[in-house]
C-alpha cells in the first residue's frame, strides 16, 4: 500500500519514494501498533520542512513508475540475499539502474546497499565471517567525513545498528569508501555524489532491532533466534544516525528546487 506523508501549503515540496522490502510490523497484546519498520523512516524524516514522503513495497508493480515521479529514493533492508538471481532482485535492480540513468539521488541501506553494489559492478556474497550484529565502531574515511550524508556528524567514527550475513566485499569501481567496521570494510560508499550504499542502518536504534528481530520470529522468517544472536541483540546500546536520512533528504530537496527554477526560467525565455 502506498501512503504519502507531509504536506505544507504554499512550499514548493520535494517528494521522497521510500521503499521498505522488509515491511515488518508488530501488535500489542491489544491489536494496536507496537512496531514496524516503516515507523523508523518516519521517525526520522517527519521534521523535514519541503518534503512529501511517499511509502511502498518493494512487491509494488508501479515502483519504478513512481521512481521516475519521484525526486529522490530510499531503498530499506530485507531479509533476502542481494546476490541471488531472483524476480524479487531484478524489480530492484531495474529501479537502481532507472536512478542512475535519470540522476535521481538514492540512498540505499543494509540489503538496498548490497543490490547498490552489485548494480555497480562490486562483489556481493555471503560473509565468511558471518553475521555482523549489534553496534560496532564504524570508522567514517576521510572520504566520508567529505560527504553530505555524514555532515554534522562529529567525530571519525559512529555506532549504529548492524545485522547482516551478507555483505558487499568489494568497493565498486569509480565508487568512494566512506565508512569501515573490523568485520566489513565496505560499510558505506558513494557512486558520483549521486548514489550511496550503507550497510548499517542508520534508520534504527537498539530498541528497534531488537523489535525486528521479534518479528523475525512473528513473521516465521526464524523459528529461534540463536542464544549468541540474543545475546547481542540484548547488549545493543546506540541511537538512530537519524541525521544521515535527513541530510539525504535535504540534498534531494534542494536539488529539486534548483532543477525547478532552472526549468522554470528556461520555459521563462522560451
Amino acid at each position: 500500500m502506498v501512503r504519502l506523508m507531509g504536506f505544507q501549503q504554499g512550499v514548493l515540496m520535494s517528494k521522497l519514494l521510500i521503499i521498505d522490502p522488509l515491511d515488518l510490523s508488530l501488535k500489542s497484546e491489544d491489536g494496536s501498533s507496537l512496531w514496524s519498520s516503516r515507523s523508523c523512516f518516519e521517525a526520522c524524516l517527519r521534521d523535514v520542512e519541503g518534503l512529501v514522503c511517499e511509502y511502498t513495497t518493494a512487491k509494488d508493480a508501479e515502483l519504478c513508475r513512481r521512481a521516475m515521479k519521484a525526486d529522490g529514493v530510499i531503498l530499506g533492508g530485507s531479509e533476502a540475499s542481494a546476490w541471488v538471481d531472483t524476480v524479487f532482485n531484478d524489480h530492484l535492480l531495474d529501479l537502481i539502474a532507472i536512478c542512475k540513468n535519470n540522476r535521481i539521488p538514492l540512498f540505499a541501506i543494509c540489503y538496498g546497499a548490497q543490490l547498490l553494489g552489485r548494480a555497480l559492478g562490486g562483489h556481493v556474497s555471503r560473509h565468511p565471517e558471518g553475521m555482523e550484529l549489534g553496534a560496532p565502531a564504524i570508522r567514517i574515511s576521510e572520504k566520508g567525513k567529505q560527504h553530505f550524508v555524514f555532515e554534522g556528524i562529529g567525530g571519525g567514527c559512529i555506532w549504529s545498528v548492524e545485522t547482516h550475513n551478507d555483505a558487499v566485499m568489494t568497493l565498486p569501481p569509480k565508487c568512494e569508501l566512506l565508512a569501515s567496521t573490523a568485520h566489513t570494510p565496505v560499510q558505506a560508499f558513494s557512486y558520483d555524489g549521486l548514489l550511496t550504499g550503507v550497510q548499517f542502518h542508520p534508520e534504527m536504534d537498539s530498541e528497534d532491532l531488537r523489535y525486528l528481530w521479534q518479528a523475525f520470529e512473528k513473521s516465521g522468517f526464524v523459528e529461534n533466534v540463536p542464544t549468541s544472536y540474543q545475546q547481542r541483540i540484548n547488549a545493543c546500546e546506540c541511537e538512530r544516525q537519524g541525521r544521515m536520512l535527513q541530510n539525504f533528504a535535504k540534498r534531494v530537496r534542494s536539488a529539486s528546487r534548483q532543477k525547478k527554477s532552472e526549468s522554470s526560467l528556461s520555459l521563462r525565455r522560451s
